[in-house]
């Protein structure tokens, strides 16, 4: 059996109302249930009409292609009922507020997660950059001990030769 699923009408524009019916392999995709129904009512009518033309042309009693016309009447009636029922969408205007304050308050709590990340980062950059100059310190301190302070300034002095030599 093959299963219809029906995608709701949105109220914003570019999304209607389809029909997908699936069967197997193969898919079946209309892309507004009402030209669905619209052309399925003309393709009635017209048959309708034709049997009801062949009944009067044939030994049938006239009186079944009477009702022939009669159904075809009704059916070309139903095609403009059914392109005013197909222009007509009637809203909830408290579900739309309610959907509308749901997504602004989603954004809002994106936007401070995102905030919040920010300064996260933020404080980590800031706490590697105190940690840096705590640990540069402790360095110097240390290299002090156990080198001595004129041991450092001959290092460093050697450093800045190979540093212009490198250059």
């Amino acid at each position: 059996m093959p299963k219809i699923e029906r995608k709701e009408h949105d109220i914003n524009p570019g999304k209607e109302e389809d029909i997908e019916i699936k069967s197997g392999r193969f898919r079946l995709y209309f892309q507004n249930r009402y030209t669905l129904i619209s052309l399925t009512n003309d393709i009635l009518t017209g048959i309708f009409y034709i049997i009801g033309s062949l009944a009067t042309l044939t030994d049938i009693p006239d009186i079944y292609g009477t009702y022939l016309y009669l159904v075809g009447g009704v059916f070309l009636t139903a095609r403009p009922i059914l392109k005013i029922f197909h222009n007509i969408f009637i809203y909830d205007d408290e579900k739309l507020a309610k959907q509308e304050q749901e997504e602004q308050e989603e954004q809002e709590e994106q936007e401070e997660q995102e905030e919040q990340e920010e300064q996260e980062e933020q404080e980590e950059q800031s706490d590697t950059k105190e940690g840096n100059k705590d640990s540069d310190e402790e360095d110097n301190e240390y290299n002090e001990e156990y080198y001595g302070k004129d041991n450092d300034e001959e290092y460093e002095k050697k450093e800045e030769e190979q540093e212009e030599k490198s250059k």
